[in-house]
């Protein structure tokens, strides 16, 4: 079944006309897609279409049409709803929780698992399950945390319940209802694997709930899992948005204009910009406002700038703050504390605490803040809205540089504005410094976010574990029932019909089977036996052996020569687009199969799979790893180059992190708080094996401690180690013709610096020693956000270590996880 709603008549400067992206690159399609919104821009002044703005007059709640529709349907089975940011998609599944929670209610015991793909939402979803259901009933499950794992109500990041799925225990009773939030995540380069093995290894009488904001190819997705699971979910669509959406721009100067291109000034931002664009917000009652930045620091000093000023309600926000300040005593030194206590101005991303980013979305829900600076490469991670967007930059920082936001992001930033039952208009800002800019980014306001396409990929342990679970004919049938090949089989019927369609040879009465074939071959002899003939008489053999080759061809003697000679030219150019085709054909079938393949063999080459691609006692240890990296972990516990000192291998459990380290320390410094004396920039791998190893984290005091020595040694060898598992996989990756990990870029040293590896030991490896957090951020020159994920990400890897069967790796894993995970970073 298919539910939809729409509008027809979409308020003027919102967007409405979908076209694909490619097609906005167009000129002359932009302007016929800004037209409109243009020509009522023209027609109204900024007071005009800000009229409507204000707060939503109190009415009793009443679900929507599409919530009736998305629980009446979740009733038969799976749902996927795709409906705007902001119009209620988390009550669907909220109150399907609450049915299945009821005490009258028989059967067996209620197993619903809620999963997100970040953290930060998993956090949010919690505490707010926590407030509607009660703590007993809801448990939280991340790669660090585990809180009341047997509770009715799961909250997880969605590779937790993958691992769940491929348990070999797998005695654990099928869950009720699965509930996918942020269901586009499925397109993620990173993530999206592990949604595609939930909806490939859910079991059939589960209930899948999948909410977006972001599938226009919901039918297509839709289509798959009716191929996958033998019945096809219902799928409940949204177009409206459930406050209006007006659009706005902000010229260079910081002023806010109509969305109309022509009334921008071409001419660099005025230094005092955003001074201006927020002077204006709060003059025209558009706050609170979410302002978007590309990078923490611009988050930090447009905070400072604005916070300046005192805001209202400074006695109610500083008492809201202080009940958080009671929660998390660090907090209470955080340094835009001021900001957000006098002015009600806050910055939100990934540098900052967790518990200051939920301090800030706890006063902004509660209306105590104006204005909250983000980051856009963190608008997934900000679940709170507000009655304006304002977006700095149409660019986000990407890992190779500054790049252009998709629809996809745009829309996630903007979907942001307007408050569903407090506001009665949502304004999006788009400061831009020339027309074309502007056009740019009202272009994206009506472009339709990017379709999802699968990301799936094999991976070694989706390898061992599906090895595991069956054959590997068994392992190669679920891969081709993947959303990756589902969409690839429309793309080889559709190349499948365009080579039906080439013409056929029209001489059909020749001599020949493959004219373009026999004829290249034809006249490649004849030029060799031209160049034969103008040698000297030793190559009059040569000469003998190719005039018979060229009698003996078809096209000697021919009856229709005349008439292929004129068109064999034509033939070549179809000739050229079968093989093409054909070609493309061939690249696409089973490629996640030859993937899968070639994974398997360097599995069985190193031990982990026997002959008949069965598992060894070897592999049924590493299947047990749920980690990103599992067979570098496995080879290090293989190869027994992990340290058994608790705070040596929480340091070496770091190094296997990915967060990066503030600015590079100078080179050329001692260890203990030095480099190496011998270390410079550019320097070999052997010079620095035969120096003793690669240098220490440069910070002006280091592990110091006489008890400390010991567990350098350990660090440093088992990270030499870890580079040589690493660079050794790497080449078995190269010669599959596989991707390499680009973890091997983070054991050498660049930029007149340590490995970042060795950074990240060092970091985590003070922290676990039980130095002081201000004392390591400040040492480090690392953000308290990163530090706090990179103990995260070396408590994920410790957690694993603790599930080994034996050993003393499981004992010292405990206590280094015990260790690291202590206040503020929990």
């Amino acid at each position: 079944m298919r539910w939809s709603a729409s509008t027809r008549s979409p308020r003027a400067g919102s967007h409405a006309v979908p076209c694909s992206y490619r097609a906005l690159v167009v000129r002359r399609q932009r302007e016929r897609l800004l037209r409109p919104m243009t020509k009522m821009a023209q027609k109204s002044g900024l007071a005009d279409l800000l009229r409507g703005v204000g707060e939503a007059p109190a009415v009793p709640f009443a679900p929507a049409a599409f919530q009736v529709a998305a629980l009446a349907a979740l009733e038969r089975g799976d749902v996927l709803v795709s409906a705007p940011t902001g119009s209620g998609k988390t009550w669907i599944a909220e109150q399907e929780i609450a049915r299945l929670l009821q005490p009258t209610r028989a059967g067996a015991p209620t197993r619903i698992w809620y999963t997100a793909p970040l953290k930060a939402l998993s956090n949010q979803k919690f505490r707010r399950f926590q407030g509607l259901y009660g703590a007993d009933a809801v448990g939280l499950l991340t790669g660090e945390r585990r809180v009341n794992p047997r509770a009715p109500v799961l909250v997880a990041t969605t590779e937790i319940l993958r691992n769940a799925f491929y348990d070999p225990a797998g005695s654990a009773p099928s869950p009720d209802v699965i509930v996918l939030d942020e269901a586009h995540y499925l397109a993620d380069p990173e993530r999206g694997t592990a949604w595609e093995e939930i909806l490939l290894l859910a079991p059939r009488e589960t209930r899948l709930l999948m909410l977006s904001a972001t599938i226009p190819n919901a039918d297509e997705l839709a289509a798959w899992l009716g191929e996958v699971r033998g019945h096809a979910p219902d799928v409940i669509t949204l177009d409206t948005r459930p406050v209006p959406l007006q659009f706005l721009l902000a010229d260079p100067a910081g002023r806010l204009l109509p969305p109309d291109p022509n009334a921008v000034a071409s001419r660099p931002r005025h230094g005092g910009w955003l001074r201006t664009a927020a002077d204006a917000l709060e003059q025209r009652r558009l706050t609170p406002a979410i302002l978007f930045f590309p990078s923490r620091r611009e988050c930090d000093e447009a905070a400072r700038l604005l916070g300046g000023r005192p805001a209202p309600d400074e006695a109610r926000r500083a008492e809201r703050i202080q009940e958080w300040i009671a929660q998390v005593p660090r907090l209470a030194q955080h340094p835009m504390l001021p900001a957000l206590r006098r002015g009600g101005v806050a910055p939100h991303h990934a540098g900052h605490l967790t518990a200051w980013r939920m301090c800030v979305e706890d006063l902004l829900e509660a209306g105590l803040v104006r204005m909250v600076c983000a980051t856009t490469t963190l608008a997934a991670g900000l679940d709170v809205p507000a009655r304006t967007v304002l977006l700095s930059t149409l660019y986000r920082n990407g890992p190779a540089g500054p790049e252009s936001l998709t629809p996809t992001e745009f829309h996630q930033m903007t979907g942001r504005a307007g408050r569903r039952g407090r506001d009665t208009l949502g304004i999006a800002v788009i400061a831009v410094e020339s027309p074309s800019e502007a056009d740019e980014g009202l272009a994206l306001a009506g472009a339709a976010p990017d379709p999802v396409v699968s990301a799936f990929a094999p991976s070694d342990a989706q390898v061992l574990n599906l090895l595991a679970r069956g054959t590997m004919r068994d392992a190669e049938a679920l891969l081709r029932r993947s959303f990756t090949a589902f969409q690839r089989r429309s793309r080889i019927e559709d190349l499948q019909i365009r080579l039906a369609a080439l013409p056929a040879d029209p001489l059909t009465n020749r001599p020949c089977g493959d004219r373009a074939a026999t004829r290249a071959r034809f006249e490649h002899l004849l030029r060799r036996l031209r160049r034969a003939r103008r040698k000297k008489s030793e190559a009059a053999p040569e000469v003998a052996e190719l005039g018979r080759a060229v009698v003996e061809m078809p096209c000697t003697g021919c009856p229709v020569v005349e008439r292929c000679l004129a068109t064999i030219k034509d033939l070549r150019v179809v000739e050229r687009k079968r093989r093409r085709l054909e070609g493309e054909v061939a690249h696409l079938e089973d490629q996640e199969v030859q993937v899968f393949r070639r994974r398997a063999g360097i599995l069985r080459e190193l031990g982990y799979l026997d002959g008949d691609f069965r598992l060894t006692p070897r592999g049924r240890l590493a299947a047990r790893i749920r980690h990103p990296r599992m067979l570098i972990l496995a080879e290090a516990i293989r190869l027994r180059i992990l340290p058994t000192d608790p705070s040596a291998l929480a340091a070496v459990a770091g190094a296997l992190g990915t967060e990066r380290i503030g600015p590079p320390p100078r080179a050329g410094m001692a260890r203990g708080g030095r480099f190496r004396a011998g270390y410079r920039p550019g320097m070999r791998d052997h010079d620095m094996r035969h120096r003793g190893g690669y240098p220490q984290q440069s910070t002006d005091r280091g592990w110091t401690e006489p008890t400390a020595g010991a567990a350098f040694h350990q660090v440093r060898k088992a990270i030499l180690g870890l580079r040589g598992i690493v660079a050794a996989v790497n080449g078995r990756l190269h010669a599959a013709g596989l991707p390499e990990d680009p973890v091997e870029r983070e054991f050498v040293p660049a930029g007149g610096g340590p490995p970042g590896a060795m950074q990240r030991a060092a970091v985590v490896g003070e922290w676990a020693a039980g130095r002081p957090w201000e004392e390591v951020t400040t040492r480090h020159r690392i953000p308290e956000g990163d530090l706090q994920r990179l103990v995260w990400q070396a408590a994920e890897v410790l957690a694993q270590l603790e599930d080994l069967p034996e050993g003393p790796l499981p004992a010292a894993a405990g206590m280094a996880r015990d260790a690291i995970l202590r206040s503020p970073v929990l």
